[in-house]
Order: C-alpha cells, then structure tokens, then sequence
C-alpha cells in the first residue's frame, strides 16, 4: 500500500490529447494516474474473473477503464517505461522477469523499465501474490501490452519518417529505416508532447523465442545487491516525514487467551512512554522503539487461557480428522485391479513437519496520516485486502 517513489508522473501542461480510434476507452483512474501523464499508456487484462471477484467485493478500481483491466504501462517521452501491477516482490523476483519480458517485447534496453508494484494508489487491483502465478498469470499478457505498445510506436514511426512499417526496426528503443539507417526516431521523440491511449483488444504478433535478447539471459535484480548487503528497506525501516511513535503490542501467550486483568501504571510513568487499551487490545507507544520495548516489559497482564485442543504429539491425528471430505479432481482406471495384477503392493503413510508459512522479515507497519489520507507500508502478499481493514479500522473511506 505504499507510495513509490520511483513512480514519478510528471504532468505535461503541453501535452496533446491523442486517443486510439480503434480501441478507445474513457479515462478516470486518479485523475490519469494521479497527473495526466505524457506519453503512450497501454491497459491490458490478466483475468477477467478476478475483476468480477474484486467488483463483488465493492474494493476497486475507479474510473471507466475496461472491466477486466488489471495492470498498464507507460511509454514516458524520458525514454522510461513503466509498468504498473497489483502483485509484490516477495523474494521471488517478479520485478526483474516481468520487467524482462515487458521489455523484449517493446524492444527497450532493460534499464528502461520500471516496475511499480502493489501500490494500492497507483496499481491496479489485485487478488494478491501466491501460487507462483505472478509470471504465469501476468507473463503472457505483459508480452502483449509490450507487443501491442511497439506496433503503435512503429506505426507512429513509419509517419514521421515516412516509410513503410516492414522498413523499420526497433533496437533500445530507436526506430531506425533498414534502408537509410541515418533515418530513425526515439520512442521518446515520438511520444514528446502526446497522451496516446491504447486497451489491448487483441492478440498482437510476438517475437518467436530464436530472436529473444533479454528473456532467458541472467541480469541482475535491481534489488539483489541491496538485499545481499543487508541495505534493503523493509516496512519496519520506513521513517515518514515527520518521525513516528513506535508502538509494542501486548500479545497473549497462547491463541484464545482473553485479557483478564492489566497494570499499566508502570509504563504510564515512563517519560514519554502512552499507553493504548481498546478490549483486549494493549499497546504502548515512544518516539524511540527501545523506550516502546522497555514499556511494554513495565506492563502486568494475567490472561485466562484455554488448555489448546493439540500438542506436537496429537497435531497430525487433528489434522487428520479436520480434514475437509476429500473430492475427486480427475478419475481413470482401477486401483484394485492394479492390485491383483501387481507383482508386490507397497502401502504407507507420510507425514511432515508441521511448519509455519512465514517470512524472514519481521512483520511490521507503518502508518502515516496527512490531510485525511493514510499511507500505510506493511509486509503484506495482499495489499488490496489490507486497503479495506485499514479504512474500517480508521473510518475512513477506502480512497483514503
């Protein structure tokens, strides 16, 4: 849900409105992209029943753009490209591989591609990142966004240098006449001064995989060497303008645990320290986060717990009879004949080690609120689904 700072729109007070006779479609996401940006802009659809799912859930997108619009680019006149989708980069490295074949398909050297990512103001809505399906779900389509963005700038480009599109070829983003290669334009001279808006309505023609420069080589992450470093900024690290109290949550020792008395005077007499109770809920804050810890030591709580219904010796058995009915997904041949036919039937049952999905990184947010609008950074696969459970839990609307 954070704001990207890479994710500059500069607006273009010069800029000429120029909209695709065949495939157009009104504008009104954020004021177009929060500035009405110059430069070519490509909406496309990963899945069109997950923008049914979404307006179901009331959580959207705004404006008139297609109904199963899920991610867009932009074709800057700086000569950058930006792409824009809901999914995060959680270690898997989706910003790099999209970014790769985004610009295979646009022809541009791949250090002109940004990738903006699950930013909830700018970004698209999304069910969230899980299953692998980052580049199965968006790979195809961002081909075609890119496919689709180079056959509008070839053919902007056969205008202005008046010659055929079959003359031209594209290389980093300089579209060059085969036949008189002092002839050529920039991507960026050719969107100058322009707002061109394109849907994807088609399957435009990709590149055959024998002519790939960029996908399938090894290039570095842009976030690998940071990572490596111990540099990167995770929500923890994130300092708004202005400073921020950090806050420690009393948590129970045990899941069901109910709050059943609570001293805080102690940590109410630490310079600085403030004491939060809402129910069950207890918190202290500090400008200083060793100040929050030594506040939240100086808290007295007694919590009435339940005896867990399993241990480490009986989770298995539970699972086991939690299970939900079994459901046959496909079905073919006959296991009980294969038994008598079989020269020797081997029969067991394997178990696992019981183990939490969870990342490295320490869980955290960061809320910081100006003029009524909440900016929230916070370790999450699922931003889309933070946005609404943040504006209940403030009362704000979700635009907020």
């Amino acid at each position: 849900m954070s704001r990207n700072d890479d994710a500059h729109l500069e607006p273009d007070d010069n800029s000429e409105m120029v909209v695709d006779k065949l495939a157009p479609f009104p504008l009104g996401r954020r004021e177009f992209l929060k500035a009405g940006a110059a430069g070519l802009l490509v909406v496309f659809a990963v899945d069109p029943a997950e923008a049914l799912v979404e307006k179901a859930q009331g959580g959207g997108r705004q404006g008139g753009y297609p109904a199963d619009f899920n991610a867009y680019l932009l074709v800057k006149p700086d000569s950058r490209v930006t792409c824009f989708v809901g999914k995060i980069e959680m270690g898997q490295g989706p910003i790099r591989s999209l970014g790769q074949l985004l610009a295979e398909e646009l022809d541009v050297a791949m250090e002109s591609v940004d990738m903006v990512m699950g930013d909830t103001d700018l970004c698209p809505w999304d069910m969230g990142t899980f299953g692998s399906l980052s580049v199965r779900q968006f790979g195809p389509v961002l081909r075609q966004a890119g496919a689709e963005a180079r056959s509008v700038l070839l053919q902007m480009a056969s205008e202005k240098l008046q010659v055929p599109v079959g003359r031209l070829a594209v290389k980093n983003g300089v579209v060059t006449d085969t036949a008189n290669p002092k002839s050529s334009v920039t991507y960026a001279q050719l969107t100058a001064g322009k707002r061109i808006e394109r849907a994807v309505t088609s399957k435009p023609a990709l590149k055959a995989a024998a002519s790939y420069t960029i996908v399938g080589k090894s290039i570095p992450r842009p976030d690998g060497a940071e990572k490596v470093a111990g540099k990167a900024k995770f929500a923890g690290d994130v300092v708004p303008p202005g400073g921020a109290l950090h806050a420690r949550v009393l948590r129970p020792p045990a899941h069901g645990a109910t709050l059943a008395s609570v001293d805080t005077s102690a940590a109410e007499k630490l310079p600085g320290a403030r004491v939060v109770r809402d129910g069950d809920l207890v918190a202290v804050l500090h400008e200083h986060r060793d100040e929050a810890d030594k506040a939240l030591a100086l808290v007295k709580a007694q919590w009435t717990r339940n005896d867990p219904p399993v241990d480490d010796q009986t989770i298995f058995d539970h699972l086991v009879k939690a299970a939900p009915a079994p459901r046959t997904a496909a079905e073919g041949g006959s296991l009980a004949e294969g038994e008598k036919i079989a020269a020797t039937v081997f029969e067991e049952t394997y178990f696992n080690s019981y183990v939490s999905h969870a990342a490295i990184e320490t869980h955290s947010a960061v809320a910081s609120i100006e003029d009524g609008k909440v900016t929230v950074w916070v370790s999450t696969q699922a931003p889309f689904s933070v946005r609404p459970a943040v504006a209940q839990a403030l009362g704000l609307a979700q635009q907020n």
